[in-house]
């Protein structure tokens, strides 16, 4: 309605009557003799009433001809192609009087009724990061760095809303994320408004899966609409509505033209991506059989509509699914967009043909929407980082040959009492054993201090110089005490007290003549920490820096270590990322632990090894070409250069060079590094975390390094 009046006003402002009315008035500024008032009246009345009767033809023509609808299917990513065959029909000169759509249908075409333009929304499907839009994670720039880590930790996450009737939980996806993206991009339509008013009419489909009823949409809260339309069952959470619960509209009515002939088209031109069903030589395994249950119910009235369209563009959505929102398969679906409608562009031609056209165009009536295309970052809020919602749990798996499989699950629940508080448990199984139960206050400020219990259970062999020297096994609990925990955007600060003690299970197993000696033993600790994250990655930046700096106070009767001066343990790690294109990035980092005053116990002890900091103890120390554990002395320091190549969106190579200092005592340090070590490998950043394949050399232990190992770091 709101584009028909539009071009209703450009009628009368475009018209002879307007012309003349301007020269009349000109006239009369110049000219004005009394005698020739009356004669001037006259002709204007009379040119008046001819004029506005040619307007009043012209504005019948309009609304007398014939009127298009443009139907647009579901079908996840391969929806995108919708906007390719949007702009052939503007490019046609066909004007569309009323569009509908289901599910991604819906989605481009309600920003199309409401003035998104097919350039803008060729932009921003391409600048969104599907992989966070489509999920209930929050981008990393936005995330303070522990729920960052979390986030990067656990695979599978899942938020539940206890004695809540939002049905939130029966889909695994809550779609914050999508519910902040249409608010930014539906802004001024999110109230409750008939869709008929729109600058193009508009009506989407959902379903109703209480009654398996189809429910349409053509007046209400347009976001509301547009979610539910494409709320996939099981995937997305359903939208509630009153005693409906409502999902995927194409679980009903997957390409909608009978909405289309209801709301007034006497020409429906229809977009689909839907794939043909597969046939019983297609279904050979349980994936193939869900899409085929799929792909039959999203063919209710399928056949009758495509019937009643007059034409109807078909895209060749072969080798392409749902789930296909990388950045190569969105450009590949809109080009083959592109390519079906042009394969009916005769067809299009005749339509445009056989409709009066009006002077208006397109651009004209839309807002321009260049300062949303951006990444979808900007959309999404996170949670207040001094708080937790709602209950969360979460599972991760990892596998490498170092330490064969491991798993770990995590939960979090918020209760008040007389404040804000949480108790988060995390229990990980593998060669390493780790239980660990938080209780944390959320007081008003900017600290959440907390008090933790820790269970370990270590096996560690640990190497001289290449040869295994000790294995150690042994129990450790610990008591921590933060009631310095500061959490910002890129910074975190703790202060505290530690409690930990040792329960060796078996004597120390040593392939080589020692005098160690293993006792049960319990020590003191004073710790600050600080720490400065800015990378735009958490496994492969290409920009930004991290910084790790802490300090630690070690005794056992909170004053001396076994009446000897206390242990200070200073570790500093920082990395630098200075990208030099797109792909290429080089990474120094400087990093090293300095131990001085009394003795380290060996449980303190400098180690070296493995791929990150802290992988099998608190305090190890990684060395390229190092896979095992290496017993150092107590001071070490090593630079390294890491340079980072991505190959497409989510394949990196990777060569390490490292070299290192390591001594007992400082005053002895050569310019010559101790040892060296160089790695080269690849990695391929998955859904399940990074898959990485790595070889590597140090003079240290003198032997090749092999790494394989797929998941998220725990």
């Amino acid at each position: 309605m709101g584009k028909r009046c539009f071009e209703i006003e450009q009628i009368k402002r475009n018209s002879l009557w307007e012309i003349c009315r301007r020269h009349y008035l000109l006239i009369a500024i110049k000219r004005n003799p009394l005698r020739g008032i009356l004669r001037r009246s006259f002709l204007l009345i009379l040119l008046s009433l001819l004029l506005v009767g040619n307007s009043k033809a012209q504005i019948n023509s309009y609304s007398n001809r014939p009127k298009v609808g443009v139907v647009l299917s579901g079908g996840g990513a391969k929806g995108v192609a919708h906007i390719s065959a949007l702009r052939a029909i503007e490019q046609a000169g066909i004007p569309i009087d009323y569009i509908c759509g289901t599910s991604m249908g819906s989605l481009i075409g309600g920003l199309y009724a409401i003035g998104w333009t097919t350039d803008e929304l060729d932009s921003l499907v391409r600048a969104q990061d599907w992989s966070i839009l489509l999920t209930d994670k929050v981008a990393p720039s936005l995330l303070d760095l522990e729920s960052r880590r979390r986030q990067n930790t656990y695979l599978l996450r899942h938020t539940f809303i206890p004695g809540s009737k939002s049905n939130e939980g029966a889909g695994f996806i809550r779609g914050d994320n999508l519910d902040r993206l249409f608010t930014e991009l539906l802004a001024g339509y999110l109230d409750s408004i008939s869709f008929d008013s729109l600058p193009i009419p508009f009506a989407c489909v959902a379903t109703d899966i209480i009654t398996n009823r189809e429910v349409d949409f053509r007046s209400g809260y347009l976001k509301q609409a547009m979610r539910a339309s494409m709320s996939i069952p099981g995937v997305f959470s359903p939208v509630r509505m009153g005693d409906k619960l409502l999902v995927d509209g194409g679980m009903r009515n997957n390409y909608p033209a009978d909405i289309a002939r209801q709301m007034g088209a006497d020409i429906i031109i229809g977009v689909t991506v839907q794939d043909d069903t597969l046939t019983a030589d297609d279904i050979t395994g349980p994936v193939e059989l869900l899409m085929q249950i799929i792909d039959i119910n999203c063919k209710n009235k399928y056949q009758a509509n495509l019937d009643m369209s007059d034409l109807v563009i078909k895209v060749d959505v072969h080798g392409y699914s749902a789930a296909s929102f990388t950045a190569a398969a969105i450009d590949t679906l809109l080009r083959r967009g592109a390519e079906a409608a042009a394969s009916h562009e005769e067809e299009l031609r005749r339509i445009a043909g056989s409709i009066p056209q009006v002077s208006s165009s397109r651009h004209q009536v839309v807002t321009h929407h260049s300062s949303l295309i951006t990444h979808h970052s900007s959309f999404i809020t996170p949670h207040s980082p001094t708080s937790v919602p709602h209950p969360v749990v979460g599972v991760a798996f990892r596998f490498d040959n170092e330490e064969a499989g491991a798993f770990q699950i995590g939960a979090t629940m918020p209760f008040k009492w007389h404040l804000p508080m949480s108790l988060s448990t995390r229990f990980r199984m593998g060669k390493r054993i780790l239980f660990r139960l938080e209780h944390r206050l959320y007081p008003q400020g900017i600290t959440s201090p907390s008090l933790a219990y820790d269970f370990y259970r270590n096996d560690i062999d640990v190497y001289s110089h290449g040869t295994r020297a000790y294995n150690i096994k042994y129990r450790q609990h610990r008591v921590e005490l933060l009631p310095i925990n500061l959490h910002f955007r890129r910074y975190r600060l703790h202060a505290g007290l530690r409690f930990d003690y040792f329960h060796y299970t078996d004597p120390l197993l040593s392939a080589i003549p020692t005098t160690v000696t293993l006792e049960n033993d319990h020590y003191f600790s004073y710790f600050l920490s600080a720490d400065l994250n800015t990378e735009d990655h958490w496994y492969f930046p290409s920009s930004g820096t991290r910084l790790h700096l802490a300090y630690a106070y070690r005794t056992t009767d909170l004053l001396t270590l076994h009446g000897e001066p206390g242990l200070n343990d200073i570790t500093v790690h920082w990395r630098i990322n200075i990208p030099l294109d797109q792909r290429l990035t080089l990474q120094p980092l400087f990093y090293g632990r300095i131990l001085t005053s009394g003795e380290p116990p060996l449980v303190y002890s400098n180690i070296a090894g493995g791929e990150w900091f802290g992988h099998f103890v608190e305090q190890q120390l990684p060395f390229a070409g190092l896979g095992h554990v290496e017993l150092l002395h107590r001071h070490f320091a090593s630079a390294q250069l890491q340079v980072q190549y991505r190959m497409g969106k989510n394949h990196y190579l990777l060569l390490r060079a490292a070299a290192a200092y390591n001594t007992d005592d400082l005053s002895t340090v050569s310019p010559n590094p101790d040892f060296y070590g160089l790695q080269l490998g690849y990695s391929y950043n998955s859904f399940i975390g990074p898959l990485s394949v790595r070889l590597g050399y140090t003079t240290l232990s003198d032997k090749p390094y092999f790494l394989l190992n797929a998941g998220h770091k725990f």
